[in-house]
């Protein structure tokens, strides 16, 4: 059964043909939300007030929806300000200590500073969903922000953005082959410790930063995944100064282990001069 959310006078009235949300399958799904209100406003905001705005719209849309924040599984923000810091320090106090998986990004144009899609799980009354979430799986770089480097609910593992990072941010493969390598062998790592791999991977949204190197990004793609080729989406956009970013939606494997993942968070604070897509 598929339930669509419309938009409730006073949130988020954008003139738009698409529903605020799709509930299917324990999950929902939102449409991009944007820093607008029902009742256009004179005064001018800033950018944290358009990130605060954005946070407030998507919390009242999972809310109608039958989830909230704290069930967030997903989140994809695409910026057209490249000040990641104050967003992530404004997304950290919002969210707290139920980090979702997360992937952002930079476009070229937009109407807005600032739009978030999410998926969330649905929370089932007095029966909330098992969310686990993986803050820093073993022998991968410290995250560079708030984020969960996955989360897994109803069966499925929601990655958040993975980089050609090894050791650190800095530490990465000179040629454009090898941040391809290395950016399928984290993502890899994330899944295993989620109790998937990449044989169970359903969805890859690849986000590169030169059209130019899609073929040579295909070649070494294919290699990796081998006959066990998942649906995928690759696009262009801005990621500061990465090469490329990939995440992906994955089914459990059988036997995938249970109760909370006991990693603690490693979060290394971000600056305007040291900063990655999260």
């Amino acid at each position: 059964m598929i339930r669509r959310i419309g938009t409730p006078d006073g949130v988020n009235a954008r003139s738009s043909p698409s529903p605020r949300a799709i509930v299917a399958n324990g999950l929902v799904f939102t449409s991009g939300q944007v820093p607008l209100r029902s009742v256009p406003e004179d005064e001018s905001r800033n950018f944290a007030d358009d990130v605060r705005l954005a946070l407030e719209n998507l919390a009242a849309t999972l809310e109608e929806s039958g989830s909230s924040l704290k069930h967030a599984l997903k989140i994809t923000t695409f910026l057209t300000d490249p000040r990641l810091a104050e967003y992530n320090e404004i997304y950290a106090d919002v969210f707290g200590e139920n980090l979702p998986a997360r992937t952002t990004v930079m476009v070229s144009e937009s109407d807005y500073s600032i739009e978030i899609h999410c998926i969330a799980a649905v929370a089932h009354g007095q029966k909330p969903p098992l969310i686990r979430r993986i803050a820093n799986a073993p022998g991968m770089a410290p995250v560079l922000g708030p984020y969960s480097q996955a989360v897994v609910a109803n069966g499925m593992v929601f990655t958040s953005g993975q980089i050609p990072a090894r050791t650190s941010m800095q530490d990465q493969p000179e040629d454009f082959a090898g941040k391809v390598r290395q950016t399928l062998a984290n993502l890899e790592a994330i899944l295993l410790e989620a109790g998937s791999d990449l044989a169970h991977v359903a969805k890859v949204t690849t986000y590169l930063t030169d059209p130019e190197q899609l073929v040579e990004y295909n070649g070494v793609y294919a290699e990796a995944f081998e006959s066990t080729l998942p649906a995928r989406t690759s696009c262009c956009v801005g990621i500061w100064d990465i090469a490329l970013e990939i995440e992906c939606i994955a089914f459990v494997a059988d036997g995938p282990p249970q109760g909370p993942f006991t990693h603690e968070p490693k979060f290394v604070s971000v600056t305007q001069e040291a900063v990655q897509a999260c």
